[in-house]
């Protein structure tokens, strides 16, 4: 469990942030975020919140499912990521791991879907992250920071 966390933050900070985001109390995140948060995610909990590039993030668990959330000061929803099952991924991204890291496994795969509506997929292999659009053709590979 605590590598899936460790795995899930790597990924999350990742995609969302491009950038190490500096944990913040609770309390210092504004009131126009957290209760955008409470309103989509009603009797959630936030693990922890972090400010990076101007906005909140968070990750979170909901109905089952490991999810990062990022919102700008007024309130309004940067992109949520959704870690999912590597059978999850697009075909072509499932494709283009099995032809280029034969033999090796996916050991986390996320969803992300920006504000606008569109969908990006990355998938952890060994220590780089892979990203593809959202058909699943792939965009480019990044050393995992540690």
């Amino acid at each position: 469990m605590k590598k899936l966390i460790l795995i899930l933050t790597v990924i999350l900070t990742a995609s969302l942030a491009n950038a190490q985001g500096k944990d913040v109390k609770t309390s210092e995140v504004p009131d126009l975020v957290t209760s955008k948060f409470s309103s989509l995610y009603p009797g959630t909990k936030a693990e922890q919140w972090k400010s990076s590039n101007g906005n909140y993030e968070t990750k979170f668990s909901n109905s089952g499912s490991k999810m990062c959330v990022v919102i700008n000061p007024s309130g309004s929803v940067v992109e949520t990521s959704t870690v999912i099952k590597a059978t999850e991924l697009p075909k072509p991204a499932a494709d283009y791991v099995a032809k280029n890291y034969a033999k090796q496994k996916i050991k986390e795969s996320c969803k992300t879907t920006e504000a606008g509506g569109k969908v990006k997929y990355e998938a952890v292999v060994n220590d780089y992250r892979l990203c593809f659009d959202s058909e699943g053709a792939f965009v480019k590979s990044e050393k995992c920071k540690k």
